[in-house]
């Protein structure tokens, strides 16, 4: 394997996980990075996982063979502009954004079809920054791949390999399925968990009993709730249309629940649960 040069624009917990594994697979891979705070860059450089630490995106971003847009979904549009001009021929653009219709359009009104493919490792912490980063958190982790209508088979193999170097394992699919997908899966969730939050603080009671007694299920229901709340606005606005569909279907059944609650109508509980275990059940995974 030829030495592979890998730009970081970015560099939290994702980045530094990607940089982890990268390191950790012994093969030759470069790692340069610059990031809006340059500290935990010079971290990772001390560390050995970063080789070469930028404070902005400079010439050492144009031997690159792949960059990966590690920012906010919000900046993204403003760093593929800067990389359009400087790129190498031949070189990946990607990012790791949980959001992909509101990149890939901007990618194709830019011009960079033919070298742009999306990404987004199915994986994360509710803690941030390179400190808590590590290859672990990859580790068997799904990682969509959006490729544009001009990406070749070359390049998705390519990124393919560079992904399972990660320990993640690729799944390819189009933007607007995945924007759909995480919309139901991880979005929406979110949204849940930080509502049901809200609704137990506000009812607690001045002694604070359903914060003292709460248990396995609601631990698990809130946990994300402790998320980035400036992250999760972006991802939110960025992906209104499909979480807000999903949204309204969600509501549609919490209305049916309350009326057969208040009605107590008989078997409506159990034949809820019992939809809800078999799919669970019944899914496959790998």
């Amino acid at each position: 394997m030829e030495d592979v040069k890998v730009g970081f624009i970015g560099f939290g917990l994702i980045a530094g996980s990607i940089a982890h594994a990268l390191k950790e697979t012994k093969k030759p891979y470069t790692i340069i990075a610059t990031s809006r705070r340059i500290d935990p860059i010079l971290k990772a450089k001390e560390d050995g996982i970063v080789d070469t630490a930028c404070e902005c995106i400079d010439d050492n971003f144009k031997d690159c063979d792949i960059i990966i847009l590690c920012t906010p979904v919000v900046t993204i549009t403003s760093y593929l502009c800067k990389l359009k001009s400087i790129i190498k021929p031949g070189c990946i653009i990607t990012d790791v954004g949980s959001v992909k219709t509101i990149i890939h359009k901007e990618v194709s009104k830019l011009g960079l079809d033919n070298c742009f493919i999306g990404g987004h490792p199915m994986a994360g912490s509710e803690k941030t920054g390179y400190e808590n980063s590590s290859s672990a958190i990859l580790n068997n982790a799904k990682y969509i791949i959006t490729p544009t209508p001009l990406t070749t088979m070359e390049q998705l193999n390519f990124f393919q390999d560079f992904v399972r170097d990660t320990t993640a394992k690729p799944l390819i699919m189009d933007y607007e399925t995945h924007d759909r997908t995480v919309a139901g899966i991880s979005h929406l969730p979110h949204l849940i968990s930080t509502a049901l939050v809200k609704v137990v603080s506000e009812n607690d009671d001045p002694e604070g009993h359903m914060h003292c007694l709460a248990a396995g299920s609601f631990r698990d229901m809130s946990r994300v709730a402790a998320s980035s709340p400036e992250m999760w606005e972006q991802i939110c606005i960025s992906n209104s249309d499909a979480i807000s569909g999903l949204l309204g279907q969600y509501i549609d059944i919490l209305n049916e629940i309350k009326t057969n609650l208040d009605n107590k109508t008989p078997g409506y509980v159990a034949s809820l649960f019992e939809d809800s275990r078999h799919y669970k059940l019944d899914k496959k995974v790998d």
